[in-house]
């Protein structure tokens, strides 16, 4: 036997082993490739769930996702629909308020819970970011002794069954008391029940129109109801008010003269501190509590977040701190509905072009069947593949300065044995469409 042969007996059999066990192995190979990219590229997922009413929402939000971007976390904002969606694969849920059910459905799915700023009724989170509420109280206190240091003060506090706004309570009350000449009247406003309050206030002043000197409100949404009262009562250059909840709104009714004072309750610190718990609840590392609150469900580690007085001293510089951090915000907002819509349509042009290309396949397979019939007396075949490029030459501001074309021309020959098997086929092919006709032929008859 020739060395040529020898040489062909040994590397066919060794080219069908790999193409038969190659195929697999890269298969094997591409599953594990494929199963490591997709355990590198998954996120860790926080899912959280704000106040719809916090006028510093937006605030809480930018703290959170700052600090989730730089560690490539992925954060769900849980709305009120679809909630099942936006809390699965989460590791940990932080809540400050919005769909109540969603606690119960986290529950059931053993996905810890980390309040903030408030604690959930009849849940036992693993912890708790809030700013100092008792703190909060006694400056509102004493900034409203700043002006006034006898009369009657009315305190307009949010829902009475809440931790937070019973701390808010306890701080004013702690201060006020202090002053025998000074009388406290408190307007509490269950959830949803704003208007309500409104309308006691203003039935309030009516009855006492000279005795009350200022008013504390608990929340921006109390002391802006409390500030339109006042200007309608023509009351707002005698009664003095002052805000718990430092925002863009009060801060600029400071500006304007018609609120004396506020709390800056640090709402972006709020959000980030939440966000570095929620890291250590899933990593399930100690959390750094500097106080713990009592609730029906026991002792709740917190995290509390010192809060300061606005004065007029100070106005200016937090004003443009919010307005700055707003700002970016809402860039950062309208940056991810841009990534959102780009993907989207990423997403349906890349699926157009699918279809695309595969109605081209289709066609080109049609096309190569029409072509694939060998004509009759056919011995040779050869095949020219010519190839043109053309090589634009651009200067610094883009314009072509030199165009250089090459053609490549190759001829190739078809090998016999396989224009023997084309031959073959093709005649198979004529032999069933020349029985498929006799067939509809007997049947017509």
């Amino acid at each position: 036997m020739s060395k040529k042969w020898r040489f062909l007996l040994i590397i066919i059999p060794l080219c069908l082993s790999l193409t038969i066990t190659g195929c697999s192995l890269q298969d094997l190979l591409g599953k594990n490739k494929n199963k490591t990219t997709a355990k590198k590229s998954s996120k860790p997922i926080i899912a959280v769930s704000l106040n719809e009413e916090d006028p510093n929402k937006l605030l809480i939000t930018k703290g959170i996702d700052d600090l989730a971007e730089k560690e490539d976390v992925k954060i769900n904002y849980v709305g009120q629909s679809d909630s099942e969606s936006q809390l699965k694969d989460a590791k940990v849920l932080i809540y400050q308020g919005g769909d109540a059910s969603i606690l119960q459905k986290t529950q059931s799915e053993d996905i810890p819970i980390l309040a903030l700023t408030q604690l959930p009724s009849g849940i036992k989170p693993e912890g708790i970011v809030i700013p100092d509420q008792e703190k909060t109280g006694e400056i509102m206190a004493q900034t409203l002794l700043g002006k006034v240091s006898e009369g009657d003060i009315v305190i307009l506090q949010g829902d009475p069954n809440e931790s937070g706004s019973q701390a808010l309570l306890a701080g004013n009350k702690a201060v006020l008391s202090r002053y025998p000449k000074i009388t406290i009247h408190t307007i509490s406003s269950p959830q949803g029940t704003e208007s309500v309050a409104r309308t006691n206030l203003v039935e309030f002043l009516q009855k006492n129109p000279d005795k009350v000197k200022g008013i504390l409100a608990h929340t921006d949404k109390l002391a802006a109801q409390a500030s339109e009262v006042l200007k309608q009562a023509q009351l707002d250059k005698t009664v003095s008010l002052v805000g718990g909840q430092a925002s863009i709104s009060s801060l600029q009714r400071m500006a304007n003269g018609s609120q004396i004072g506020d709390v800056d309750t640090s709402p972006y610190l709020q959000g980030a501190n939440a966000y570095q718990w929620a890291q250590k609840i899933i990593k399930k590392e100690p959390l750094e509590l500097n106080r713990s609150l009592t609730s029906e469900q026991g002792e709740i580690p917190a995290k509390v977040i010192e809060v300061k007085a606005v004065t007029p001293a100070n106005l200016s510089v937090i004003q443009k701190s919010y307005a700055k951090t707003i700002e970016s915000a809402e860039q950062a907002q309208k940056e991810k509905e841009k990534e959102k819509d780009q993907s989207s349509e990423t997403k349906k042009s890349d699926s157009n072009s699918s279809d695309q290309e595969k109605q081209g396949d289709e066609q080109g397979d049609k096309g190569d069947n029409k072509q694939s019939s060998v004509p009759p007396g056919v011995e040779k075949v050869t095949e020219h593949v010519k190839t043109e490029t053309t090589r634009d030459y651009l200067d610094a501001q883009g314009k072509v300065i030199g165009t250089e074309k090459t053609v490549n021309e190759q001829v190739k020959t078809v090998p016999p044995d396989m224009l023997t098997q084309q031959k073959a086929e093709d005649k198979e092919k004529d032999t069933s469409k020349e029985q498929e006709g006799g067939t509809k032929e007997e049947s017509k008859k």
